[in-house]
């Protein structure tokens, strides 16, 4: 078991959700494909990988500045296109 979560734990944030992803889906690796297939979208199997990798980016940037000064930095550039009013809502 060791072996298995070093392995798990090089991969990051991404090897967290596959192994989330097996569990649920009983371990079973059509489930696992189908989700990251369900994932991915109009993009399929490879849009589910690409989504694993944006999580790796978003979770360094998070690990680096906070959620707090990325979810500012966000609605600062949202505010430039976008009312006030509606991103309160």
């Amino acid at each position: 078991m060791n072996e298995i979560v070093k392995k798990l734990a090089g991969l990051g944030l991404p090897g967290v959700i596959l192994v989330i992803l097996a569990v649920t889906s009983g371990g079973s690796s059509a489930a696992v494909a189908a989700t990251l297939t369900a994932l991915g979208g109009p993009f399929g199997i490879v849009g589910g990988i690409a989504l694993l990798n944006l999580i790796t980016v978003a979770g360094d940037a998070v690990a680096r500045y906070g959620i707090e000064a990325i979810l500012k930095a966000i609605y600062e550039e949202r505010s430039k296109t976008e009312s006030v009013t509606f991103l309160i809502n």
